[in-house]
């Protein structure tokens, strides 16, 4: 019975790691407008303030091969004020001040 505990124990460990890298390193969307993009650098990151909440945008070669940072407040600053769907990734915890960084900014048309 202690090797059946154990087991369930280790496997139940296992998922929990890896539910915890699926969330931070799986890409969701979200769709708000940009309130503000800044093109100069804070703390070495690009910041897009929206009415959901703020992102950053910095290169991340370890993380979904992101390597574009340059062109993504080009597009936030373009797409200032209108809705748009923006592709990111990580948490925001602001105790720490992490936020999640952005991969893509769409604009939403309505057709």
């Amino acid at each position: 019975m202690g090797k059946f505990i154990k087991r369930i124990t280790l496997l139940a460990t296992l998922s929990f790691i890896l539910l915890i890298l699926y969330s931070y390193f799986i890409a969701d969307a979200v769709e708000t407008r940009i309130t503000d993009a800044q093109m100069t650098k804070m703390d070495g990151k690009f910041m897009i303030a929206t009415e959901y909440r703020p992102f950053v945008n910095y290169d991340a070669k370890y993380r979904l091969m992101k390597f574009d940072s340059g062109s993504v407040p080009n597009e936030a600053i373009r797409l200032k004020g209108k809705k748009v769907k923006i592709i990111k990734y990580g948490w925001r915890i602001p105790l720490i001040s992490l936020y999640e960084n952005v991969v893509k900014i769409a604009e939403i048309t309505s057709e």
